[in-house]
């Protein structure tokens, strides 16, 4: 009886198994690729949805397969939330210093030059002859500013790029700002995604070379995003390694900056760090047009490995409920994107650094 028992037992605990995801738990979807958004709707509930931001329960039988989009949400929806509360009181009390002389530096015209230079590569798709290119042109771009740069390569055909301008007082206390330069592989194309985030970082770059830094900056130019996060993902492992991640005060992610008619940047991270957003948004009222909104619950990007590894990181990402319908296809070319509004972005995020800089 006891084996009959313990038999009918496993075999329950079997057919548990075997069946879809059965449960109430909340999950945040974290893939944004037309098929799989199809097929999520068809085998959840939605929750909330806004933006980039996606809150859903699995419906009775959804296929196991579906997980792999999916993200539990710790605490349940009620830690999730997409606002645009701005906190500037706090933000600026003790700091009296203005950095509009360094800002309005900035230049339109050095961006929309970048982006139009980085589109004209055939392709960006990593591990590509012209990704190989690209990456070289930036490195000695970033070296004629007077940056060190070095290679991290996760294939001899695929490298990172790091560059740094080691601080004067606190040199061990890291900011850090990236973006990808890989493309999805569509010809001429990939100026939103990301052409325009590198190229803020090459002006933001330009613009802080002569800044007499505190702390020491560095920009990481990411490869494989596209990919799954490979050289991103890379990098922070061998900072963890090297017990370095606790160096960094800040890291700012900038994927897609470059498309927008209604002047709102996202800043997305994880509830943890939802302080730091705020404080963000504050530097974007104080020094920008910008309208924020905080997406609390990341994905898809660069800023995810470190997020996970627990670095304090922000994406700036145009919002996405006005997303580039060129998103990850061929007309994703630079005469479509809106130099305004990068420029914006590129405003929002030096002012973060040298605030940072200065705390």
């Amino acid at each position: 009886m006891k084996f009959l028992i313990l038999g009918l037992f496993m075999l329950g605990l079997f057919l548990g198994l075997s069946a879809g995801p059965k449960d109430d738990h909340v999950y945040q979807v974290i893939s944004s690729h037309p098929h799989d958004v199809e097929e999520l709707k068809n085998h959840t509930e939605t929750i909330h949805q806004k933006g980039r931001l996606w809150i859903v329960r699995l419906k009775e039988n959804a296929p196991k397969e579906l997980l792999e989009h999916l993200r539990p949400l710790r605490g349940g929806e009620d830690h999730y939330s997409f606002v645009g509360r701005l906190i500037t009181n706090k933000v600026f009390k003790s700091k009296p210093v203005d950095y509009r002389g360094l800002i309005n530096q900035l230049s339109l015209e050095n961006i929309k030059n970048e982006v139009y230079w980085l589109s004209n590569f055939e392709t960006r798709y990593a591990g590509s002859d012209e990704n190989q290119l690209a990456t070289n042109g930036v490195a000695k771009k970033l070296e004629s500013l007077g940056y060190t740069v070095k290679k991290i390569c996760y294939h001899p055909e695929a490298c990172s790029l790091v560059a740094e301008k080691t601080g004067t007082i606190l040199n061990r206390e890291v900011i850090m700002v990236m973006g990808h330069i890989d493309s999805v592989g569509e010809y001429f194309a990939g100026a939103d995604d990301n052409a325009s985030g590198v190229s803020v970082i090459l002006e933001m770059a330009r613009v802080l070379k002569d800044y007499n830094n505190n702390k020491t900056i560095r920009f990481f130019i990411s490869n494989g995003e596209e990919l799954g996060l490979i050289g991103s993902t890379q990098y922070a492992t061998q900072l963890e390694r090297a017990k370095q991640l606790k160096n960094i005060s800040l890291v700012i992610n900038m994927d897609m900056v470059g498309y927008n008619t209604t002047g709102v940047v996202e800043l997305e991270t994880d509830p943890e760090f939802e302080e730091h957003a705020q404080w963000m948004a504050g530097v974007a009222a104080k020094y920008t047009k910008l309208k924020t909104k905080i997406s609390l619950g990341a994905y898809g990007s660069d800023h995810v490995p470190f997020l996970q590894r627990g670095v304090p990181t922000v994406q700036t990402i145009e919002d996405w409920e006005n997303k580039n319908p060129c998103y990850h296809m061929e007309c994703d070319r630079p005469d479509a994107l809106n130099y305004e509004y990068a420029t914006e972005v590129a405003r929002l995020n030096l002012a973060a650094v040298l605030l940072k800089d200065n705390e």
